[in-house]
C-alpha cells in the first residue's frame, strides 16, 4: 500500500483558498488540484521553485509532445545543462 499523508484544512483555510480561486478567476476545485500536484512533487531531496505563471505556461508548451513530464523536469534538466557548461567553460579557462 502507498504511504499517504492527510493534510486538514480548517474552515479558515478553506474560505482563503475559495476566495483566491474567485481572484485568479478559477474553480476551487482545480486550485485544489493545482495544490496537490505540488504536494506530489514534494520530496525531502527537492526543494521548490516559483516561476511567473506565463512562463510556465510557455515551458509547459514547449514540452508538449517531448520526453519531458513536467514543467520541473524541463527546468532541472535545463540548470543541469547551465551547470555543466559553466564547469566545463572553468576548466578551460584554468588551463
Amino acid at each position: 500500500m502507498e504511504e499517504r499523508t492527510t493534510i486538514q484544512l480548517s474552515n479558515d483555510l478553506r474560505k482563503e483558498l475559495r476566495e483566491l480561486a474567485a481572484k485568479r478567476d478559477e474553480n476551487y476545485q482545480e486550485l485544489l488540484r493545482d495544490m496537490i500536484s505540488v504536494f506530489k512533487e514534494l520530496d525531502e531531496d527537492k526543494t521548490i521553485i516559483s516561476l511567473p505563471k506565463q512562463l510556465a505556461e510557455k515551458v509547459n508548451e514547449k514540452i508538449t509532445n517531448t520526453d519531458f513530464s513536467s514543467v520541473s523536469e524541463y527546468s532541472t534538466f535545463l540548470l543541469r545543462l547551465m551547470l555543466y557548461e559553466e564547469a566545463k567553460k572553468e576548466n578551460i579557462d584554468e588551463k
